[in-house]
């Protein structure tokens, strides 16, 4: 595993490449906070970056999918209207610091736009129920 340290410093780095890339002429990305990530147990990062290019595609950074994937992760955009968008990724080939693995480790988050509030779900594909966390988010365009 990345230390705390080194892992905050590869998200911050990962939402400036993020931007750039996206260069934020028709899309944006939310930089989210988590209020309470420890709720999930380790599986939900402090800090959740959701990049929307304006080409239809999402992206999703933060500490997990650098630290499991090495890169940003491709999503899923399940609804996107005035009043909410929700956002579905996977992680794969996960493994806990006790040594359990999961081949799917599925996260769904859903934003409210009117007051940016984040609810979170990360659930391993072969469990009845999830972690669930929630927090706050800022829409960036730059």
């Amino acid at each position: 595993m990345i230390s705390q340290g080194l892992r905050q410093a590869l998200l911050i780095a990962t939402f400036g490449l993020l931007a750039a890339r996206a260069g934020f002429a028709a899309g944006f990305l939310y930089e989210c906070d988590m209020d309470d990530p420890d709720r999930g147990l380790g599986w939900v990062s402090p800090k959740i970056a959701i990049v929307l290019p304006g080409d239809g595609s999402v992206t999703v950074v933060d500490a997990l999918t650098i630290t499991f994937s090495d890169a940003p992760v491709s999503g899923r955009i399940l609804r996107d209207n005035d009043a909410r968008l929700i956002v579905k990724w996977t992680l794969r080939d996960v493994r806990a610091d006790t040594g359990r693995s999961f081949a799917h480790f599925d996260y769904r988050a859903s934003i409210s736009k009117p007051t940016g509030r984040i609810e979170l779900t990360a659930q391993p594909r072969t469990f009845d129920s999830g972690l669930r966390s929630v927090g706050s988010c800022r829409k960036r365009t730059e």
